[in-house]
C-alpha cells in the first residue's frame, strides 16, 4: 500500500489548497460545507500561511479520482484570528463561509449589493449548493443590463468586474 507524505499547509499553493479544500468538502456529504468551501475558495485566503494554520490536511480516497489530499479548516478559528488581514471582500465571503459552515446561512441580501458580479455569482453558486438544489439550478451572468454596464466600463477604460 502506498503511502503519500502529507505536506504542510503553509507549502500549499492557492490553486492546491482550493483543490484540497473541495475535495474534503465532496467527502462531507455536507452541501452547507461545499457552499461554505465554494466561498472560501474564491478570497485570497487559501494559499496564505496565516490562513495554512488553521488547516489540517490529510489523504483520502476519493471516488472515481482515487487519493486525493484533502482539507478540512476550522473556520471559526480563522474568523477570530485578529493577526490574519483581510480585505473588506475576503472578510464577507469568510462571514457568509462561517454561516454556511455553521448551518445557519444569513441574508444575502445584505451582501450581494456590495460585491461585483462575479463574486455575486459565486455567492448565489453557493446559495444554489447549501439548498441541495446544484444540478436542479444554474447562476449565470447576462442580460442587457449587464452588457449596457460593460460597454460603459469599456468605453470609460474600466477594467473588468473585481470583487
Amino acid at each position: 500500500m502506498r503511502r503519500d507524505v502529507t505536506p504542510s499547509p503553509a507549502s500549499l499553493s492557492h490553486e492546491e489548497m482550493a483543490d484540497a479544500l473541495t475535495a474534503g468538502a465532496q467527502l462531507s456529504g455536507s452541501e452547507l460545507k461545499r457552499a461554505a468551501t465554494h466561498l472560501l475558495t474564491s478570497t485570497s485566503l487559501p494559499g496564505r500561511c496565516d490562513f495554512a494554520r488553521h488547516v489540517a490536511l490529510a489523504w483520502a480516497e476519493v471516488p472515481g479520482t482515487g487519493r486525493a489530499l484533502t482539507a478540512d479548516v476550522d473556520l471559526t478559528a480563522v474568523r477570530a484570528d485578529e493577526t490574519l488581514p483581510l480585505t473588506g471582500s475576503d472578510e464577507r465571503l469568510l462571514d457568509l463561509a462561517l454561516s454556511y459552515g455553521r448551518g445557519r446561512p444569513v441574508h444575502l441580501d445584505a451582501y450581494l449589493n456590495t460585491f461585483g458580479h462575479q463574486t455575486a455569482q459565486r455567492v448565489l453558486e453557493a446559495h444554489v449548493i447549501g439548498m441541495g438544489m446544484e444540478g436542479f439550478l444554474t447562476v449565470s451572468t447576462g442580460g442587457p443590463e449587464l452588457d449596457k454596464l460593460n460597454a460603459l466600463h469599456a468605453e470609460l477604460g474600466i477594467g473588468g468586474d473585481e470583487q
